[in-house]
């Protein structure tokens, strides 16, 4: 078994890989709860690691190297990265838009745009002979819903899953319409921007919020939960020997 993990800035998410694309397991924990992982009783071939976090991808290594007693290979440090880039300064992007770039470029063949949902939403474009050429990154979900709470006298914190967007006179309602139709608006108006050179380009989705926000884009074809993790995978297995 080869284990996969993406450090965040709020989650720490671990798959586990057999034969197949797909994870035979994932499990999540807040980034404050590394014990809180839980894996097979079984020594992995190794963990592969992607983090934007460097505290917490460190305690994860060490996690991975006591506990498990596995060797540790982490994305562009250990690890070569299997994609080219076009960008001047191509170590200063993060591992986690890395990963999805090797996984959608492993996915789809030709290339495309991957869209993450997470603490902040952030979006890689990958051309169709798999060069890395750049992205956007923009406020998440929730971090949004944060900001108007923070940062205004009386708009209240809201969950924009429980609140049904729509046109309303509540307020809470309203905060949920602004969050999922604006941040699903503007997702469609980066991805248009970014496919101008290939207007078929497939664009997937994948992050923690993917499943809420998707639905409110017109130009996502397909949400993919494990991009990330599939990613590393694909690196571990591209890797020179």
């Amino acid at each position: 078994m080869l284990l996969t993990a993406n450090v965040g800035n709020t989650r720490i998410r671990l798959g586990g890989f057999e034969d197949g694309d797909e994870p035979v397991f994932v499990r999540a924990t807040s980034v404050d709860d590394i014990e809180g992982l839980d894996v097979p009783d079984r020594t992995p071939e190794a963990l592969v690691l992607a983090s934007v976090h460097p505290i917490v991808g460190s305690q994860v290594r060490l996690w991975a190297e006591e506990t498990l007693d596995c060797p540790v290979f982490e994305l562009r440090v250990e690890l070569p990265v299997p994609i080219r880039f076009t960008c001047a300064s191509p170590h200063r992007v993060g591992t986690d838009r890395v990963a999805n770039a090797i996984a959608l470029h492993h996915h789809t063949g030709r290339g495309g745009i991957a869209v993450d949902f997470g603490t902040a939403i952030n979006l890689v474009a990958v051309s169709p002979d798999g060069e890395f050429i750049g992205g956007a990154i923009a406020p998440g979900l929730r971090m949004s819903a944060r900001a108007l709470h923070v940062d205004t006298a009386l708009l209240p914190l809201v969950d924009p899953a429980a609140a049904a967007p729509a046109v309303s006179c509540e307020t809470e309602v309203a905060i949920a319409a602004g969050l999922l139709w604006g941040l699903g608006g503007m997702v469609d108006r980066l991805v248009e921007h970014l496919a101008e050179p290939w207007p078929e380009a497939p664009v997937v989705a994948t992050g923690g919020d993917a499943d809420l926000l998707a639905p409110h884009c017109r130009t996502v074809h397909e949400v993919l939960p494990h991009l990330t993790l599939q990613g590393l995978r694909e690196a571990y297995r591209q890797r020179p020997l």
